[in-house]
This record gives structure tokens, sequence and C-alpha cells, in this order.
């Protein structure tokens, strides 16, 4: 991804705040002169020289999966399909400013220099500035239609692009609420950034999930 585009995704991520599930920020484009049709042949590629190839070809059968559950029809080989699915995931880390409360146990003092205070109850609390680590972890996906040059980009028919933030660099789990995010609106226009609550007990997270998500807070 472009410089821009990580501050764009790093600022979205940060902004949503800490919730007990995923909110993953998707953002996809369409051409549309040249519609997806339903249940197109589609065949998922993986980047051979991927520094991961067991992840990647895992994200592959993935995205499958998930193609097949929304109607449309993945392929196993390339000369069968009349699209190809390409995508790109990653992750990256960035340092912000938060604040934690400390709470004192006497009240009526709502002042301070330099600080942040508030009353509640029998004492107030005091919030202190600590530095914080976002992990944020992004998906591209790109749809080119066959013919001529297959991989010209004047052949790119859809594009999607997705991002959520984390407390840890961990990119197997996040990578399916990416996946979920982008196919949600597969062949589509979003025509702008959408935010989407992703729950841990998502059907659609559990049918590609290798193993029980785990209890950690995502932004």
């Amino acid at each position: 991804m472009k410089t821009s585009a990580m501050v764009l995704t790093a600022a979205a991520a940060w902004m949503a705040g800490c919730t007990p599930s995923y909110r993953v920020h998707v953002n996809t484009f369409a051409d549309p002169n040249r519609p997806v049709p339903q249940g197109t042949p589609v065949y998922v590629t993986e980047d051979p020289n991927a520094g991961n190839p067991i992840l990647r070809k895992q994200i592959a059968s993935k995205i499958g999966g998930l193609l097949q559950s929304y109607g449309h029809n993945p392929t196993q080989t390339a000369d069968r399909a009349d699209y190809l699915l390409t995508f790109e995931v990653g992750f990256h880390s960035s340092q912000v400013v938060d604040f934690t409360p400390m709470y004192r146990p006497f009240g009526g003092f709502y002042g301070g220099f330099g600080t942040r205070f508030s009353r509640g109850g029998f004492g107030y609390a005091t919030y202190v500035p600590y530095v914080d680590t976002v992990y944020v972890h992004w998906l591209r996906m790109k749809l080119y239609a066959k013919g001529g040059t297959v991989w010209s980009q004047a052949n790119v028919v859809w594009l999607g692009e997705a991002v959520t933030g984390a407390n840890d660099p961990e990119l197997r789990q996040a990578v399916n609420y990416l996946l979920v995010a982008c196919i949600e609106y597969f062949g589509v226009d979003t025509r702008e950034w959408v935010t989407m609550p992703i729950k841990r007990d998502d059907p659609r997270i559990l049918g590609i999930a290798e193993e029980p998500p785990e209890e950690t807070n995502r932004r």
C-alpha cells in the first residue's frame, strides 16, 4: 500500500475505538461498465513468491469458501475461470498517545494543571497519558477480467481494501475479518469507507476460522 493509504488506514482503525469485536473499515471500487455477474467463475491466485506460502494458501482457500457462500463460483484452475482474483495482506504498527484513569480516594475536586480530571462517586479520576502500540492489519484484493494481457491494470474490474486495528500483530485471526468485509462487497462499489462491526461468533467467521477466536480487544 502507498504511504498515504497507510496513514489513512491507521487513523481509521484508531478512531474506531476499542471494542470486544472487530471493527473493519472497507472501501471497494467497481467498474460500472463491466459488472461482475453472479455465479461467474473466479480463480483465486496465490503469490508464488510469498514470504509465508502456507498462510497464503490458507487465505486463498478461505476466499474460495466465502465466494461460494455468497453464490459465486470459485474454480480450481485458472483456465476454467472468467476472472482472476489476487490478494495482498499484511500489517504495520503505529504508536499513539492514550489516557488511563488513576482513581483517587477523595472527591470534590474538578480542576488540574496539565491533566484531565472527572468527578465520580467518592473520588475523582486523573487521566494519565501513556503510549500504546496499535497494529493495523490490511487486505487488498483485485479482480481481473481475463482477456488480452490479463494482469493489465485496464483489466481490473473490482478492487477492495479493508483494514482493522488490533493490540497484537497476529495476522491469522485478523485476516478472517478482513476477508469477510471485502467479500461482503465483492463486485460492488461502496463509494466511501464503510465501517463493519463483526462479532467473533459471526457464522461467516466461524465457517473459515481454524480455531475459536481469541478473547482479544480489537479496534
